[in-house]
């Protein structure tokens, strides 16, 4: 798959819920791919909680986004990158979660199952990409 076929999935975070099976809903605003000031409002369910997260985009490319957030039970930044590779497209993500509030003594005991939740997602996607998804504009 090519970079731009990629970076128009990764970088739709309404696509999200089609490769990450912990996200119940995206609410995007303005909707498409990311901008600096985009406004999303994560719904993810985990370790039997439903966590409601804010979170906006910071810095925005054709191929790449970091973003920042959080809500009063957690906190969120991380990027994403898509970038030429041999084989077709690499896909980068950093995320960084912690915990906070009552819930902040769980950060270290839950993060090795978020952690491979993660990388199952990871897994999703590449088979979403291989497959050549649509990618809509």
């Amino acid at each position: 798959m090519s970079v731009e076929a990629a970076a128009a999935v990764l970088l739709d975070w309404s696509r999200d819920p089609e490769w990450r099976t912990q996200v119940r809903r995206m609410d995007v605003e303005p909707a498409g791919r990311a901008r600096v000031g985009q406004r999303i409002v994560e719904h993810l369910r985990f370790a039997g909680s439903t966590f409601v997260t804010p979170t906006r985009i910071e810095q925005a490319s054709a191929t790449a986004a970091s973003y920042a957030g959080g809500s009063a039970t957690v906190r969120v930044a991380g990027s994403r990158e898509v970038s030429d590779a041999p084989e077709g497209a690499r896909v980068t993500t950093v995320l960084d979660v912690e915990l906070t509030g009552i819930l902040r003594p769980l950060t270290r005991l839950l993060a090795p199952s978020y952690r491979r939740l993660q990388e199952a997602d990871l897994d999703r996607l590449a088979a979403l990409l291989a497959a050549g998804v649509d990618a809509r504009p």
